[in-house]
């Protein structure tokens, strides 16, 4: 099975003072030896929060670690933008996330299976 991992669950791995923290540790025992993937965009958006909530030093470390187990990195090209602003621009709620609907868009034109995440935004049957 292929997960695509999302911020939320890469910082709340990271991070034990995450509210996620254990959930996240639980999954992720559950899904090693299957197919990890993330979006480029992902790697950047959670390094930043890293960074913003513990410095640089834990941003360098949390980047390395994330590298280790990411073995698919998915970059943003054209189509998979352009699908990701297509899904973004329909939706209605206030702060929507750009990044959240460019995972979404990834699991359907990489066929993957599952999102690893605790964000509400996904469809309950793409959450692991």
């Amino acid at each position: 099975m292929k997960f695509l991992l999302d911020s939320d669950f890469l910082i709340a791995l990271y991070k034990p003072d995450d509210s996620n923290h254990k959930k996240s540790k639980e999954l992720f025992k559950k899904i090693q030896g299957d197919e990890l993937a993330a979006l480029n965009i992902v790697f950047q958006e959670s390094t930043t929060v890293v960074s913003k909530k513990m410095g640089m030093t834990h941003a360098k470390k949390f980047y390395d670690s994330i590298n280790r187990i990411i073995e698919i990195k998915i970059n943003m090209n054209e189509e998979l933008e352009q699908q990701s602003w297509r899904m973004f621009l329909k939706q209605t709620k206030k702060g929507t996330s750009f990044v959240d609907c460019a995972n979404l868009a990834t699991t359907k034109i990489y066929g993957i299976d599952k999102i690893a995440s605790f964000d509400k935004f996904y469809p309950k049957e793409q959450l692991t």
